[in-house]
């Protein structure tokens, strides 16, 4: 064999070994969205979506405004301590666990009402079940495994609009996992 068929088998034997990895591996492609300016788009189809955003928003912000009250009732104890004010200390205590035991029943009360408000969205023929069902028909057409919201509103808005379930990989972790001994 002459040198220039060694180094084209040698070449050739190296670009194989090279693509089997790439071969073997699932290439996973991601897509945003820009899921408000798709609403603005059709502002009738979408007004209940946005209604539900909007007291999501509403009810963030309330809490939001609950737990900086109780954060500087806190601070205020924690002077207290240190300035040996005990009898101070303690009405601010008494204070931060009502303050704390009503902002957990507002929570619950208003987790309640957004996951009624939810599902009554969900389950009606409406805007929100066609825009999943478009961009899961996009998604898949254009080969994508994962696609994001461009540009959330708020940091309980989702980010995860759609994702193929050839990437979820929650079976795999639980098994790979070591059982308790």
């Amino acid at each position: 064999m002459n040198k220039l068929a060694k180094t084209g088998t040698i070449c050739a034997i190296f670009l194989i070994l090279m693509t089997a990895p790439v071969v073997s591996q699932q290439i996973t492609r991601v897509a945003v969205v820009d899921l408000s300016r798709v609403l603005s788009a059709f502002p009738a189809d979408s007004a209940a979506l946005k209604n539900f955003e909007a007291k999501k928003a509403e009810i963030q912000a309330e809490v939001d405004r609950r737990a900086a009250e109780i954060k500087n009732l806190q601070s205020k104890k924690a002077n207290s301590d240190t300035l040996g004010d005990g009898g101070r200390a303690f009405d601010l205590s008494r204070e931060i666990e009502q303050k704390t035991e009503a902002l957990k029943e507002y929570i619950s009360a208003r987790q309640n009402e957004l996951d009624l408000l939810a599902k009554a969205l969900s389950s009606s023929a409406s805007f929100v079940q066609k825009l999943g069902s478009t961009i899961a028909k996009v998604a898949e057409a254009e080969g994508y495994s994962l696609v994001l919201n461009l540009k959330p509103q708020d940091q309980n808005a989702n980010v995860v609009l759609w994702n193929s379930a050839s990437i979820d990989i929650t079976d795999k972790v639980i098994q790979a996992i070591p059982a308790s001994r």
